[in-house]
């Protein structure tokens, strides 16, 4: 049935041809008969011509061999010949791809017999991601359309996109004092790249975890002792849970979301400060705060492939921090959490970290701006202003992040209390409030 519809034009011809022999025998006309004839022989020559004409085409196409970045344009050149064939009225040329935005194709002509041509396809990247190019189809048919063709070349290969690192301001690190080695150090249960002491061995203990040098020198098993790093030390949290999408494709807040954590991280590490990473979305990950840029290629990608699919409330990452920040510590959130009732928790867990004296950063998508009218549901969820006005109250520095306005403005100035009515919010009353809400 494919080939069929793939050739339902000479179909129609091969019907009409059976109608003038019938109709001729019928009416005794020569004409009919003729007219059969031509239609034979037009037929054949369809045939023919669409077999020999695509039987010597060759192509190839020169695809980008790394990871590209946002904004950055798509590059392929295509060369195509006719290496004896016959003479092609039209030839078609598609790179098949599932990348947003790009049509990778061109109609040519190659009327003679040995025919070269090259060309040249270029599309901008506008979405982040890990995408497929290929296979080249070629396409073409005979000159009556009867009896088209298509081959693929090349297979497919993957392309991964990495988001793009804008320039922003120094948004996250507004009244920390940056103190060095000499800042506030307390010990914790996870493995960070600083080693405050070492204690004797207990049963339990992770034998990734033995301090062989002291082992040696006191003939017993030691273990590392792990403190909360370095004052200066910044952490950025991306809430990729699945109940903050909104909009879609490159204009949605998770791609908006992308390209502020790619930024901060490499704002920060190009200020030489200890950076880290943790996201829950389809791909989790959790980086903790090192200089330079030895980590930055594996958050890059994960950032480009990880989808806001995740399980993990963004309550629940904050308490697994925790005990890895401390005083002097700058933490940027970037979310799009969609409402009061479930922001109340970690609204609540950030202003705990701020009494800390941990820096506490939000970068608040504005859920309403991103969402397309069929995503809207007409509820008090389209919209997270009241998580704005919950931060704010909190005295939580926050910046909103609208869709289309420019990054670098959305992160200039927070949002203040005179901008906003703001209720004043108790943290006790929030959490309360939250937990009375979920045993309902």
């Amino acid at each position: 049935m494919d080939w069929l519809y793939d050739h339902r034009r000479a179909a129609i011809v091969v019907f009409v041809i059976i109608l003038t022999f019938m109709s001729g025998m019928g009416t005794g006309f020569t004409l009919s008969f003729r007219l059969g004839y031509v239609l034979v022989i037009m037929l054949a020559i369809a045939f023919i011509w669409s077999r020999l004409g695509f039987a010597r085409i060759n192509a190839q196409v020169r695809r980008p061999n790394r990871p590209m970045r946002v904004g950055e344009q798509l590059s392929e050149t295509v060369d195509i010949s006719n290496n004896g064939g016959l003479p092609n009225p039209w030839i078609e040329i598609e790179e098949l791809t599932d990348i947003p935005g790009v049509m990778a194709g061109r109609i040519i002509d190659m009327p003679g017999v040995i025919v070269n041509r090259r060309f040249q396809v270029d599309a901008p990247m506008v979405q982040r991601g890990e995408f497929t190019l290929g296979p080249l189809v070629v396409r073409s048919a005979d000159p009556f359309g009867l009896f088209p063709n298509s081959r693929e070349y090349q297979g497919s290969d993957r392309l991964l996109v990495y988001p793009q690192a804008v320039p922003i301001p120094d948004y996250g690190m507004v009244h920390l004092n940056l103190s060095g080695d000499a800042g506030d150090r307390r010990r914790t249960h996870l493995a960070s790249p600083h080693v405050s002491s070492v204690r004797e061995y207990v049963a339990g203990d992770s034998m990734s975890r033995i301090h062989w040098p002291s082992t040696a020198r006191q003939s017993k098993l030691m273990v590392k002792l792990f403190d909360q790093g370095e004052a200066g030390e910044v952490w950025v949290v991306f809430d990729q849970h699945a109940s903050t999408v909104a909009g879609r494709n490159a204009e949605s807040a998770d791609e908006y979301g992308a390209t502020i954590a790619i930024s901060t991280i490499e704002k920060y590490q190009g200020m030489q400060l200890p950076v880290g990473y943790l996201s829950y979305g389809s791909e989790p990950i959790t980086r903790l705060p090192v200089r330079g840029g030895s980590q930055l290629e594996e958050i890059t990608r994960n950032i480009a492939i990880s989808k806001p699919e995740g399980d993990v409330e963004l309550v629940d990452i904050l308490a697994d921090l925790e005990p890895s920040v401390g005083s002097n510590t700058a933490l940027v959130v970037i979310t799009a959490s969609r409402s009061l009732a479930s922001s109340g928790q970690w609204v609540g867990a950030l202003q705990g970290l701020a009494r800390r004296g941990v820096n506490v950063t939000v970068a608040l998508l504005d859920r309403e701006s991103f969402m397309d009218s069929d995503q809207r549901t007409g509820s008090s969820e389209d919209s997270n202003g009241d998580v704005l006005i919950e931060l704010v109250g909190a005295g939580i520095r926050t910046y909103q992040v609208i869709q289309g306005q420019p990054l670098a403005v959305s992160l200039t100035d927070p949002i203040r209390e005179s901008q906003i009515a703001v209720p004043v919010v108790d943290e006790e009353e929030v959490v309360a409030q939250a937990e009375a809400e979920g045993h309902e």
